[in-house]
């Protein structure tokens, strides 16, 4: 490997946002990937909205099955259950061929990737970042860090990630002989047990955890355990408690004697609306840009926009525009999605910081309303009008003291800025009733959010 060589662009994280970014930029500008262990290999499995997929046949190719019904249980009495309305409609991602495809992308194009490669530190000069690993210095015109949620890079900046954190340990597994009850696209998406905690009343925040499994095919399980909260809990901690769910708890005795093929682990950002937060002659994409949703869809994110910021990325090297102004003006979010984020976080919030009996109700009340909503809500297809009638019902089943007590007061803001983005959307509407997202009213959307301000 040439060490003079001036790269356009050198990523830091072999991932799939700097696999799926350095794939785009590769086919016109000479990129550098590097990777503290071996890129492409990964301990995550991902499902996506079929629309995200849809809209790249390159994706859709990886993709198969999908989510058909969603199941809720709790042990304290809570029990939901519905069908999907159309099939596939979140399709399982065939993770290790995805992310092979983006690398022999990379190398087609003439572009590096270096493994076993630990970033440790940069500077920038004139205009140039030189980068500092255990392979030695490397020099570009821009840094792209993607190397997730422990990122170094950021570290050095010493920017701080205030998230609530999903901490994640499960493992994909083989099943001798599926029960009947059990279908090819369920998905268990809530389940909890009596005897994690000492307090039967404790919340997400206070450790309680929470058991899921999916049903991806004829022969295979993927089955998980996360915790929602301030801190990251320990990895330990959290396969010590996974595996006692699923081969001990009296409510999983279907799963006791499945064959454990691969563990699946990790930690999440459960941010706000994503934050631009690019330097002169650096970005940061994937978990380290926070590219999530407060529920933690992350792949989605990566999927809707990398050939977009890929595509700008390109432009900027081209014109050497790569100060921190041009940088962070790269990504606009549409109008919709703004007011969708924010009440994904209240609600994620919500189900974090409720008592056991708070969440009972809260699952519960999806079997008054058309559950179909739950879905909209967390993968950011819910749109204002079915807010506005979701909220309406939700304060006729919950009383305002129940919701006072439960969200904490730091969301109070994030209420204030949902009503704001609500009203923004309902004016917005009133003026450019039939606009689309390449249409220039959209220029006139930040005006109308100032004023109300």
């Amino acid at each position: 490997m040439q060490k003079d060589i001036l790269y356009d662009v050198i990523i830091v994280g072999g991932g799939p946002a700097g696999l799926s970014v350095g794939s785009e930029l590769s086919k016109e500008i000479k990129v550098l990937v590097i990777e503290k262990e071996i890129a492409g290999e990964t301990d995550k499995s991902w499902f996506i909205p079929l629309d995200v997929a849809e809209k790249n046949d390159d994706i859709m190719k990886y993709t198969y099955g999908g989510v058909k019904r969603y199941l809720a249980s709790t042990y304290s009495g809570a029990d939901l259950s519905w069908e999907v309305k159309q099939f596939a409609r979140y399709p399982f991602i065939k993770e290790k061929e995805l992310l092979s495809y983006w690398i022999d992308i990379i190398k087609n194009n003439n572009s590096q990737i270096i493994n076993n490669c630990f970033y440790q530190n940069h500077t920038v000069k004139n205009g140039t970042v030189t980068v500092s690993t255990s392979k030695g210095n490397f020099k570009s015109k821009l840094l792209i860090d993607a190397s997730g949620h422990n990122s170094v890079v950021l570290k050095n900046y010493e920017m701080e990630q205030d998230y609530y954190w999903w901490t994640i340990y499960g493992c994909t597994a083989k099943y001798k002989e599926r029960p009947d009850h059990i279908k090819i696209g369920d998905y268990m998406l809530w389940q909890t047990f009596e005897d994690t905690n000492i307090d039967k009343n404790a919340s997400l925040r206070e450790g309680r955890p929470v058991f899921e499994y999916m049903v991806l095919d004829e022969e295979t399980y993927l089955f998980f355990m996360l915790y929602l909260n301030r801190e990251k809990m320990p990895m330990d901690l959290a396969e010590e408690v996974f595996m006692h769910m699923l081969r001990e708890e009296e409510s999983t005795k279907f799963f006791h004697d499945v064959e454990i093929i691969e563990p699946r682990f990790g930690y999440y950002p459960s941010g706000d609306l994503p934050e631009r937060r690019a330097k002169d002659n650096v970005d940061f994409i994937g978990d380290a840009g926070c590219w999530t949703t407060p529920c933690g869809w992350g792949m989605s994110f990566i999927l809707t926009n990398y050939k977009d910021y890929a595509d700008n990325i390109i432009q900027l090297v081209k014109e050497n525009k790569l100060d921190e102004k041009s940088l962070n003006d790269i990504i606009k979010l549409d109008v919709h999605q703004r007011h969708q984020i924010l009440f994904d976080k209240l609600i994620t919030h919500f189900l974090s910081n409720g008592s056991a009996e708070d969440l009972d109700k809260f699952i519960n009340f999806f079997n008054i309303i058309d559950p179909l909503i739950c879905e909209k809500v967390f993968t950011l297809r819910v749109t204002h009008e079915e807010i506005e009638e979701l909220l309406k019902n939700f304060l006729k089943y919950f009383k305002l003291g129940e919701l006072i007590k439960i969200i904490p007061k730091e969301d109070y803001l994030t209420v204030i800025k949902e009503i704001k983005y609500l009203l923004a959307d309902l004016i917005f509407e009133k003026i450019f009733p039939y606009h689309s997202e390449d249409e220039s009213g959209y220029d006139y959307y930040d005006e109308v959010i100032d004023e109300i301000s």
